[in-house]
């Protein structure tokens, strides 16, 4: 039996791409010891999901190669594949105040996961697929496929993080050209990415507007808001000023605004609107967070 279109009130999400365990330590790691390490589950796919849960009506699905050792984490990520064998793709963060140095482990076992019919049946009932890699092994004829199985109307978002980053033989993770941008981005409606992940990030995202008119180009930029981009025109919505305490409290908080900006801009197809909505419920996770980390 084939599935029901979701109703207005009613919205499918699909999130493909990586979730990964995050180590860290440092001044983030819940007291003043800089070797105390804290794991937990973590990705765009571990962060959206937790805000677009507590949304009524939304149900999120997610593909991405994991092992046991995510499963142990008790994450709530809905996964819709298998686990392999081998580790979960593992990121160790040593945060120092505003600064965060990272490394990578298990990048072997982190490729795609290979499409199936049930899995393009949840692609075809999609009223947003989200691509969230980590790693840049997500390529242009993956994607083309799995976005293929999409139904006109479906919003498509990137998250272009994975693709700004390489990972080195001794785990170091370092930046990257973004060198299939052109065979990437027009697949998507909305691509988002961090000021942080990019140099001249607000020049680039211009000229990818240009070059790919009716895409939003979405650059975040911290505390100071976002700028979307659209046919070369910059809409810039300045963020809520908050009081930051390092890099660790507000992990997740580009994941949650990507999940926010997803929901109102398929609503409005308004950037503006979408990004001020989208400031707004990122504001409360930091302070969510900022709150459960004082009661710790």
């Amino acid at each position: 039996m084939s599935m029901a279109p979701a109703t207005a009130d009613e919205r499918s999400v699909v999130v493909v791409g990586h979730v990964c365990i995050d180590e860290n330590t440092g001044t983030d790691s819940g007291d003043s010891s800089p070797q105390r390490l804290r794991r937990s589950a973590g990705s765009p796919a571990f962060f959206m999901n937790r805000q677009l849960r507590t949304v009524p009506g939304v149900t999120v699905s997610v593909i991405a190669p994991y092992s046991d050792d995510f499963v142990d984490l008790r994450s709530g990520v809905p996964l819709l594949n298998p686990a392999t064998p081998g580790g979960t793709l593992l990121y160790r963060n040593h945060i120092e105040g505003d600064v965060r140095r990272q490394e990578c482990f298990h990048s072997q076992n982190a490729d795609p996961v290979p499409l199936t019919s049930s899995y393009a049946r949840a692609l075809a009932h999609a009223d947003i697929v989200v691509v969230a890699p980590l790693l840049a092994n997500f390529t242009p004829e993956y994607l083309t496929a799995a976005l293929a199985e999409t139904r006109p109307g479906t919003l498509t978002m990137l998250l272009l993080q994975g693709y700004l980053r390489t990972v080195g033989e001794d785990g170091t993770v370092g930046q990257r050209d973004f060198v299939e941008y052109a065979d990437v981005i027009p697949l998507f409606d909305v691509v988002v990415f961090s000021d942080e992940d990019l140099g001249d990030a607000l020049a680039v995202a211009d000229r990818w507007s240009r070059e790919f008119p009716g895409r939003a180009i979405v650059v975040t930029q911290n505390r100071h808001g976002a700028t979307g981009f659209e046919n070369g025109v910059a809409t810039h919505v300045p963020a809520k000023p908050l009081e930051r305490q390092g890099v660790g409290s507000v992990i997740g908080a580009g994941d949650v605004f990507s999940a926010a900006l997803a929901l109102s801009y398929r609503e409005s197809r308004d950037i503006r609107d979408a990004i001020s909505r989208a400031h707004g419920v990122t504001a409360g996770f930091i302070d969510g967070e900022l709150v459960a980390a004082l009661a710790a």
